[in-house]
């Protein structure tokens, strides 16, 4: 079995579908369990039936027993030197187990005590293992990300408890090891596919229930699939309209009983017997066998084993082998529609294109997906043959190597085996491998988008200065805008500069117009737009400026954010432009991150779960770096963790009624923000003294009481103004009572370095 294996190049499957394990490994592994079971029960019993036992195992045992000396059966002898009787009736003991019956009991329980219908979707022999393969949802995650089940435990947890993911990294490290915000939106992305799955999976059961077609181990087979490509390859001969599988035409003639005997090995089947000439299907010795291979073909392609087998197959990547020989077949993509001449030029690269599977690009998939969703190009992928191989000696020591034998259930079983990979397993085994790439292919074109969006919303900010923004343009000339240092509009106008020809600073009234207003504004650096006529414009420029994106800037200048800004004002982005340099995180966020045109393939990937993505993003980034309470926009505080847009225009109209916030307990006195929210948001606002006014403390006469929470409302805390927690301000209160210094005294050199003197004493 080994060399052939060798022979059949097995890089063919690394190449095509995945990295699958050493097959010479695997081999060792699959052959050593029966000759163990064999073997044992030989020794057991003498009386066992040789059908139980695969005929390997009896090869190896016998040249095991020919070993064997006759010199040493006098040491066998001599070695019952304990006089304890007790050691001897275990020996007689052990060789009365139950082993062997309940071998056959497994046979004749899982199909007769079931019933003969539960064999329509697997392999009654293993209803108990059947149950070990449930899986839940902490265990699942901690497999398909690669941390502890109890990490996973924790924060699936805490999402489960509407904690934000920014609030997760920062303030719950504890529970999950330090994790970074992008792995634990990785975790939460996995935790939403299983719950997706689950979800799937308690529908499909339903539905089939409805039907009256769901059997115990049909419920088994759902509850234990991994995956929405499984449920679908079970549910689909339960889709209503969808029309009749062979087996359900088989299955309706009474062929159920005899395709279980014949894989179970049960009780031997004639098919004579079986004969019906007025009933059609049933009238010939062909259609009967037809309909039984079809019956069996079913049970075998949606047995939860091979389904586990295929899996193994396709994820093992620790012991691929690196041998690479012959011609490697893989996902081709031809030329289909020759007359759509302008798709055909943006796909020629993928014409006659072949490549392996473990080698293919992301964007390469989503290209090759858009081609084909066009029509410009046909896909195909290429499974070898040796996978077929592998699956046939797996379903053979499925079924084969136990119950009973005779010449018409070796041929009916093994032409099913081709049967079912021909016609069902192999088309199901593409559909999936093609689903994994399209998902790991947008999943990485998504994590392209996020990771330039992080970059670009925490760019250094240029505040405290004058800027003045510059759209560039040829027809409508340039517009211009002069920002001051917290964003007002100082001023708006348009230059018409002659591009191309030799300037003279002295005579060219768009040259007087643009020093004069660098000069009456002290303008410090201009923001020049990337758009049309920049590089013009460059030129023509002769002054400090820096180059800004317009991605997304003429989509803000027309939206209702600007005009309620701007209100008056004609649509323009010159001021935008400006405050991108001034404050980069505080004017992107007013823009739909999928308009800022940073990543790839955007249109071909899901928008739902793009726009979650992105949004989460640039919630992390606000949050982390934190919001004045007091002066933040709607837009911006709408992006804090916990926070949305209604609770914050609630936060803004509160600031207007009773002015500035003091601390960070008025925010619980918000319509709209409870215990839950403030907990997740409180850590991410601050409260700057320079913003927040002075609250006079002389109140109406009334009760001491009232007069005392009034004050402690109202009074300001030097720990609003960091990162700390207000859930954490005791043990902050009495690390600095340990340190010997004052809270009064907080941010100060030296404060900061009495606290260091402290913590090297500690």
């Amino acid at each position: 079995m080994k060399e052939e294996l060798k022979e059949e190049n097995h890089s063919d499957i690394v190449n095509n579908i995945v990295v699958i394990s050493d097959s010479e490994e695997e081999e060792e592994e699959d052959e050593i369990k029966p000759k163990k079971f064999g073997s044992r029960k030989r020794k057991l019993d003498s009386d066992s039936d040789d059908d139980y036992l695969p005929e390997t195992p009896k090869k190896k045992i016998k040249k095991a027993e020919g070993k064997p000396k006759p010199e040493k059966k006098p040491k066998e002898k001599a070695a019952p030197k304990e006089k304890k009787p007790k050691t001897v009736k275990p020996k007689t003991e052990r060789k009365k187990p139950v082993r062997k019956t309940k071998t056959k009991e497994n046979v004749l329980q899982g199909s007769a005590g079931e019933g003969t219908s539960n064999v329509q979707l697997g392999n009654p022999i293993q209803i108990q293992d059947a149950d070990r393969m449930e899986w839940n949802e902490s265990e699942y995650v901690a497999q398909l990300q690669q941390v502890e089940v109890h990490i996973a435990r924790n924060i699936i947890r805490l999402l489960d408890e509407d904690n934000t993911i920014p609030f997760i990294a920062r303030y719950r490290k504890e529970l999950t090891n330090d994790m970074s915000p992008e792995k634990l939106r990785e975790v939460k992305a996995a935790y939403d596919m299983v719950k997706s799955v689950k979800q799937k999976a308690a529908s499909v059961m339903k539905s089939i229930a409805n039907l009256g077609k769901l059997t115990p181990y049909l419920e088994r087979s759902i509850r234990c699939a991994r995956t929405i490509n499984e449920l679908d390859h079970i549910y689909t001969p339960f889709k209503p309209g969808s029309k009749r599988t062979l087996a359900e035409r088989a299955r309706q003639l009474g062929l159920d009983d005899p395709a279980n005997y014949i894989l179970c090995g049960i009780k031997f089947v004639v098919l004579e017997q079986l004969l019906k000439p007025q009933t059609k299907g049933l009238d010939n010795l062909n259609d009967i066998e037809l309909g039984l291979q079809h019956i069996i073909a079913d049970v075998i392609s949606k047995d939860r084993n091979v389904l586990d087998y295929l899996t193994r197959l396709k994820n093992n990547k620790s012991k691929s082998k690196k041998e690479k020989e012959g011609k490697k077949d893989g996902k081709k993509a031809e030329h289909a529609h020759k007359d759509k001449v302008d798709n055909e030029s943006k796909f020629e690269n993928y014409f006659k294109f072949s490549i392996p599977i473990k080698y293919i690009k992301p964007y390469q998939v989503l290209a090759v997906n858009r081609g084909e969703n066009l029509k410009v190009l046909s896909v195909k992928l290429n499974v070898p043959d040796w996978v077929l191989h592998r699956l046939r000696d797996f379903c053979q020591r499925q079924w084969l190597s136990r119950g009973i034998h005779f010449p018409l259930r070796s041929r009916l079983v093994n032409s099913s085996i081709q049967d079912a990979y021909t016609r069902l397993i192999q088309p199901f085994l593409i559909r999936q491998i093609r689903s994994e790439l399209t998902q790991k292919a947008e999943h990485a074109a998504i994590e392209v988008f996020a990771t330039n969006l992080k970059k670009l919303l925490l760019s250094p900010p240029f505040r405290g200065k004058v800027v003045l923004g510059i759209d560039p343009g040829f027809r409508n000339g340039c517009k211009i805008g002069v920002s001051s240092p917290t964003g007002t509009v100082l001023c708006t106008d348009v230059i018409y500069p002659q591009f191309g020809k030799q300037i003279y600073p002295q005579s060219d009234s768009n040259a007087l117009k643009l020093k004069d207003l660098l000069n009456r504004y002290n303008c410090e650096v201009i923001a020049l737009g990337n758009g049309t006529a920049c590089r013009e414009t460059e030129t023509y420029l002769n002054v400090k400026y820096t180059i800004v994106s317009e991605q997304g800037a003429s989509i803000y200048s027309c939206s209702p954010i600007a005009q309620k800004e701007f209100p008056g004002v004609d649509p323009n982005n010159r001021v935008s432009l400006a405050r991108r340099l001034q404050d980069p995180l505080g004017e992107l966020v007013k823009v739909e991150p999928k308009h800022l045109g940073v990543g790839m393939y955007q249109h071909d990937v899901p928008e739902k779960q793009l726009s979650s993505s992105l949004d989460e993003i640039v919630t992390e980034c606000v949050s982390f770096v934190g919001v004045d309470i007091n002066i933040a926009s709607d837009c911006l505080l709408r992006r804090v963790a916990g926070l949305n847009s209604a609770r914050a225009e609630k936060l803004i109209e509160w600031r207007r009624t009773n002015g500035p916030f003091t601390n960070r307990q008025q925010l619980k006195k918000v319509k709209g923000i409870g215990a839950k929210t403030f907990e997740q948001c409180a850590g991410f606002v601050r409260v700057i003294p320079e913003t927040a006014k002075t609250k006079s403390m002389s109140k109406p006469s009334g009760s001491s009481k009232s007069k005392k929470s009034k004050l402690t409302d109202e009074s300001e805390n030097p720990l609003d103004r960091t990162w700390i927690h207000p859930e954490s301000y005791t043990v902050a209160l009495r690390f600095i009572e340990k340190c010997d210094v004052s809270l009064e005294d907080l941010g100060t050199p030296q404060f900061i370095r009495k606290v260091e003197n402290a913590v090297t004493r500690i």
